[in-house]
């Protein structure tokens, strides 16, 4: 899918971009012009995707859940272009072990604390640091990546779906924030889609792939080239009126959860 939205000479960050969802992203930005920071915790994917993407992509690595590390980020970016445009708060961690798919009495203590480390706070600290920028600026968009699991509650990953859900009002409270200075801050809210990490959870094994696609209208895993348009639109000037707003791209998962009750 390839529309003409311009992202032409824009100055963006993708967090959690040396793979999936991130790296379609950032390939997408380029594709509409921008100039793109990839970053992520993982040093060697990473190089090799900002290698990939040629000369209007670098590779700066960064823990998103080390707030002086995510300060360093952006500073680095504004050091080399002048500026930051745009923001995606992409990186995230979820957990496919058996012992934390549980419920919420048997959750363990440390997974909640590692995915709100990583997933609520880490996405806090991109927003507060880009924010810092885009103020002096006087513009400037955030791109929160959220999940369907921050719109509806899913059963045995409690810690997932809270995070999620606090980056969705916090994007929020930010667009109200943040609108007088000239910056939008929006969200993009995922269904399930087709990564390294969903095959190995659930698209290897037929009868998980049959359970999950049965909430799903369309019947099909999304794509991470279908986010990364999502992303591109909110990043661009056609969305230049959105702002607060969490796009869910999921083939209809959200509104046929409960469809036969």
């Amino acid at each position: 899918m390839t529309t003409n939205l311009d992202l032409k000479g824009k100055i963006a960050i993708v967090t959690g971009s040396a793979q999936g969802i991130g790296k379609d992203i950032a390939a997408r930005f380029i594709t509409g012009g921008a100039f793109v920071v990839v970053s992520d915790i993982q040093e060697k994917a990473g190089r090799a995707t900002a290698e990939s993407l040629r000369e209007r992509a670098i590779f700066i690595p960064c823990d998103i859940s080390k707030a002086e590390q995510v300060q360093s980020l952006v500073d680095a970016t504004v050091e080399r272009f002048g500026r930051l445009d745009v923001m995606v708060n992409n990186a995230g961690i979820n957990s496919g072990r058996p012992e934390d798919r549980v419920t919420a009495e048997r959750y363990p203590v440390e997974t909640w604390r590692r995915i709100i480390e990583v997933d609520l706070n880490g996405t806090f600290y991109g927003c507060r640091a880009a924010a810092r920028q885009m103020v002096q600026q006087k513009s400037g968009t955030i791109i929160n990546i959220s999940s369907v699991a921050g719109v509806v509650a899913l059963r045995l990953q409690i810690g997932f779906v809270a995070a999620k859900a606090a980056i969705l009002r916090m994007t929020e409270a930010m667009a109200c924030e943040l609108g007088p200075q000239g910056i939008r801050v929006n969200a993009v809210s995922p269904g399930s889609i087709l990564t390294d990490g969903t095959r190995e959870l659930f698209y290897n094994d037929v009868d998980k792939a049959r359970r999950i696609l049965s909430f799903i209208p369309q019947g099909r895993p999304g794509e991470p080239s279908e986010i990364a348009e999502a992303a591109a639109f909110l990043a661009s000037d056609a969305a230049s009126y959105v702002n607060g707003h969490n796009l869910v791209v999921d083939g209809g998962w959200t509104c046929g959860f409960n469809r036969d009750f």
